[in-house]
């Protein structure tokens, strides 16, 4: 048999699918729409994630407030503490620059034999430093910077002034030991007595002699000085 096309000649090219001038705009809406889908989704993305930092900065922020504060607060403790070691450094300094007279005075009195009689004892820090007790510095306490005895007495005998000197260099912290000068005495005994009034017998040996000890940091004319960068003027050389 022979197939027969029933459909009008006009309208056979009607049934074909669509062109593909029509077909472009779709395949354009479809791209489109997923670019559109895209930024949308790295829009989100990107939103959520400056959200998220926001907040962390935020909660960094805070925390870095409260940290402040805190340090703030132990801040004070901090130059209390400063504080408290510069006064100890002060102390300290202080107190090294001070000289032991009491031990200085006890070693004296036992090596000083039993014939020698003292009449005057002058203890001062530095020269020119004022002292505390009688009499007056010998011409040898300028020649060292450093604590000192200035000694006047007298003894039985020249021998006895030799003796005392050697014994006086025994003295713990003793650096020189200074001969003035050793002269027969020739005030007349008192009546009723067989010594003068200063204790000497009568042609008695006197001396004079300055024992030095071992200098004493920061010490000064008027006391103490530049103790931890400050100046300070406590208590005089003849009685610190």
């Amino acid at each position: 048999m022979k197939a027969v096309n029933l459909i009008p000649a006009d309208s056979r090219g009607r049934s074909r699918g669509p062109s593909t001038g029509m077909q472009v705009p779709v395949y354009i809406l479809l791209g489109l729409l997923a670019a559109a889908v895209a930024l949308v989704t790295v829009y989100v993305i990107t939103n959520n994630s400056i959200s998220s930092r926001t907040a962390t900065l935020a909660s960094l922020k805070t925390e870095v407030a409260q940290e402040q504060a805190a340090a703030n607060r132990l801040g004070e403790f901090s130059k209390f503490s400063q504080l408290a070691q510069t006064r100890i450094g002060t102390v300290r300094g202080i107190a090294s620059a001070r000289f032991d007279w009491h031990t200085a005075l006890v070693n004296l009195s036992k090596v000083v034999p039993a014939d020698t009689t003292l009449q005057s004892i002058v203890g001062t820090v530095v020269p020119g430093a004022g002292a505390g007790g009688n009499g007056a510095a010998s011409s040898l306490r300028s020649d060292i910077t450093a604590p000192a005895f200035d000694l006047t007495g007298c003894t039985a005998n020249q021998d006895d002034v030799a003796r005392l000197i050697s014994r006086l260099r025994l003295i713990n912290g003793v650096t020189r030991v200074s001969f003035s000068n050793s002269q027969e005495s020739s005030a007349a005994s008192p009546a009723g007595g067989s010594g003068n009034s200063q204790g000497c017998a009568a042609n008695a040996p006197t001396f004079s002699l300055t024992v030095f000890f071992t200098p004493v940091a920061n010490a000064g004319p008027n006391g103490v000085t530049s103790i931890s960068g400050t100046t300070s003027t406590s208590t005089a050389g003849g009685t610190q």
